[in-house]
């Protein structure tokens, strides 16, 4: 299973510190009860990142912002069963969730870890070349 961001709807908005990537993140988590989606605001050292970013089903958070300041990991709004069709009231917080949209390669997302994803080969080094590939 994937990490989730845990957001408290209860008490909006939920502001709180996070560790992602190595760094310190201030997460803000409102709701528009007018479009009934939920948004991000993302801050770092006092400073706006990203502000009240619509947290759409299944897209990364910030997938068009090209600002090296924010995190370098994959956070992503989804339904890891597949269920949910918004990412609205009803749904985020239950089924819905900000994930960190992390697989590790060895497979310990699985419910046997030991299972290596197909094509995975940690010895595999892209620069090597086989005799085949070789032209003299």
């Amino acid at each position: 299973m994937r990490q989730y961001i845990p957001v408290n709807i209860d008490d909006l908005p939920d502001i709180f510190d996070i560790e992602l990537a190595g760094e310190v993140y201030t997460l803000r988590i409102d709701y528009n009860p007018v479009a009934d989606w939920y948004t991000i605001t993302i801050y770092q050292n006092g400073e706006t990142l990203l502000e009240q970013e619509p947290l759409i089903l299944n897209q990364l958070v910030a997938i068009d912002i090209p600002d090296t300041r924010l995190p370098r990991i994959d956070m992503r709004v989804m339904d890891e069963t597949g269920n949910a069709k918004d990412a609205g009231k009803a749904e985020f917080g239950y089924d819905v969730q900000i994930y960190i949209d992390v697989i590790d390669p060895l497979g310990s997302e699985d419910e046997d870890p030991t299972i290596k994803p197909l094509g995975y080969d940690p010895d595999e080094d892209s620069d090597d070349l086989t005799d085949q590939e070789v032209s003299y």
